[in-house]
């Protein structure tokens, strides 16, 4: 097992429609995209329920030269990509989507996948609160840096048993730090100017401290 790792698994649609390649300096071809993945659910009354996440995604080298004459709004894409923050630490909401894998589909998808899976050091951690709705809730801030990357901090957000078992084990003394999650990525985007900063983080359906 790598000592960090984070990889995020996603099956949505394209929404952007101004999608234009750019290049890097060194020739390295880049193309962003925004992309819309849907949950849906039953409430308690019975009644459908749908909640809709967008993400920024950066397709680099040969998957920006392949997908830029296809990718359009409306488009069924498939992603796995890595968090990757494009400033500083200091600098929040500057988070982005690394592809590394991307298959495009012909026709928009209903069907929607987000898999999130982390393993990472636990670096700070918030107490065991609850919500207003009664529901235990633990925030972890987790390192999921690769040797070559600068510092990457993830946060996961925690409810329930899962929350409570985690938090019981924290609180011991020499508890172990590296923490492995699996659950569905979830974030927020703030305007800055003409564009869209990202903040993104885990909401952690299991967690497993090693």
């Amino acid at each position: 097992m790598n000592l960090h790792d984070n990889h995020i698994v996603l099956l949505g649609n394209i929404v952007s429609k101004q999608n234009q390649i750019r290049y890097f300096a060194d020739g390295t071809a880049m193309l962003p995209l925004e992309v819309i993945t849907k949950r849906k659910w039953r409430d308690s009354q019975g009644s459908w329920q749908e909640h809709s996440n967008y993400f920024s995604v950066t397709l680099l080298g040969n998957d920006a030269e392949n997908a830029v004459a296809n990718a359009s709004a409306g488009q069924g894409i498939y992603v796995r990509a890595q968090i990757r923050q494009l400033q500083s630490q200091a600098t929040t909401g500057k988070d982005t989507l690394q592809a590394q894998q991307v298959k495009l589909i012909p026709k928009s998808t209903a069907i929607n996948w987000n898999q999130a899976h982390l393993v990472g050091t636990v670096v700070k951690h918030s107490e065991l609160v609850q919500t207003i709705n009664g529901i235990d809730l633990l925030t972890l801030e987790l390192d999921v840096s690769n040797l070559d990357d600068k510092t990457i901090h993830t946060a996961v957000k925690l409810k329930g048993a899962t929350a409570k078992y985690i938090a019981n084990q924290l609180a011991q003394e020499n508890a172990p730090k590296l923490a492995m999650v699996e659950g569905t990525l979830s974030g927020q985007s703030k305007k800055v100017g003409d564009s869209f900063n990202h903040q993104y983080w885990v909401e952690g359906h299991t967690c497993v401290l090693s």
